[in-house]
Order: C-alpha cells, then structure tokens, then sequence
C-alpha cells in the first residue's frame, strides 16, 4: 500500500497528482487530504484521523508533504518515503529540511507534484538509508546549568 499524507494543511496538487498516478500503480493508495478541496477519484481516502499508525503499519512507501511531524514519524518507522514540497509554505522551511534529508538519502525529495511519477519508480530501487534519532542530551545540559547556579558560578 502506499500511504499519502499531508497533515492537517491542504495540498491539493500533491492529492490531486497522486489521483491521477494511482490508476497505473499496482498498489493500493490511501490519501489523508486534510482539508484540501480535492477529492480523490482513483483512491481512497480520509480527511483526519486520531492516529496515523494503522496507516504507516500497512503501507510499503508512504507520500508526504515537508511537514516535519510526518517526515519524523515516517523515518522513525523506517519506511521508503518521498517528499513533495510544498511550495506555498511560508519561508521555505520544507526546501530546507527536505534539501537536508535527501542530501543524507533518507529520503526521495520531490521540488514539485509533477515529479511524483518518476520518484514513486525510483523508491522501489533506491536503497534509502535509516534514520536513528540522535540521543537527547537536554536534560544533562540544563543539570548542569542548575549545578553551577547553586554552586554561586557564573553561567
């Protein structure tokens, strides 16, 4: 199954785009369309869900926006993932993070909707790599700091 997801935003291109793919590939396709005004023809789909799990536990690739929740849920489960920016986000922080991700090969990095056709042929022979979340040190950072507060030090 491939499993397409845009958040909670709307990103009908990339919905509307993927509709027209899904009739030639050999899986299934279920689209969460957020609240995008497209409505997919050739897959089914959902609005919202309280849980995305079900989804990423069934799918083989999944097709998402830049936004980071998914990305790092997507990665975390180590599934085949491609991203497709979203140019109309403000400042360009999905070209950012998505530049970054790919430049490492966790991802495939569409610029556009219209190149999902041929990044959907290429993640099946693309040996992405698997994301390992680095370990969170924050709590020794801030240990630290109320350390040398009590002991009267400088900061």
């Amino acid at each position: 199954m491939i499993f397409v997801a845009v958040g909670t935003t709307d990103f009908d291109a990339l919905i509307a785009e993927m509709d027209r793919i899904a009739p030639t590939l050999e899986e299934k396709v279920v689209m969460q369309i957020g609240n995008g005004q497209c409505i997919p023809q050739n897959a089914e789909y959902f609005r919202f869900a309280p849980s995305l799990d079900q989804y990423y536990e069934q799918c083989d690739i999944i097709v998402a926006h830049g936004g980071l929740g998914i990305v790092m849920e997507a990665l975390e489960r180590g599934k085949k993932l491609i991203c497709v920016e979203n140019a109309d986000t403000h400042g360009g922080h999905q070209r950012d993070l998505l530049s970054t991700l790919a430049g490492e090969r966790y991802i495939i990095w569409c610029r556009t909707p219209s190149e999902l056709s041929e990044a959907l042929e290429r993640v099946k022979y693309t040996e992405l790599r698997r994301y390992i979340s680095p370990g969170c040190e924050i709590h020794t950072i801030i240990t630290d700091f109320l350390h040398k507060l009590e002991k009267g030090g400088c900061v």
